[in-house]
């Protein structure tokens, strides 16, 4: 029997492919997809292999191949209810949306999911 406490060991988490093109800048084809199935069962298969975590980008103008891309609140959203103990960080960029409708999405998916939301606050890059 392990004295160890559940915040000392370690969790695991992979990047949602909610956008098109892939998640690294590359030459090489990418063979992943964005659309909603492929993400459910990639988010079922995460959580029955023991991940803890599943992140949920946001882009809002095309980048690196991203010309198609999901917005990451609903998403997430879609893909806990896909799923029972996986939890889903949903990325927001501060400036295009209100914090208090953030605020109240979240808390709603908070209820919906028992607890199984989180937010990622991003600052963004523009190469501009």
């Amino acid at each position: 029997m392990s004295t160890r406490q559940e915040t000392d060991q370690i969790k695991f988490a992979y990047w949602v492919p909610n956008v098109s093109g892939g998640l690294v800048i590359s030459k090489i084809e990418q063979r992943t997809s964005w659309d909603l199935d492929y993400n459910q069962r990639l988010a079922k298969k995460a959580e029955e292999a023991g991940f803890d975590y599943a992140l949920s980008q946001i882009r809002f103008t095309a980048g690196y191949g991203a010309d198609n891309q999901h917005e990451s609140v609903s998403f997430s959203q879609a893909l806990l209810h896909a799923t029972t103990k996986l939890k889903v960080l949903a990325a927001i960029l501060p400036g295009p949306w209100n914090p208090v409708v953030v605020a109240k999405q979240l808390a709603t998916i908070d209820q919906i999911t028992q607890g199984r939301i989180a937010i990622n606050v991003v600052s963004g890059w523009f190469r501009g």
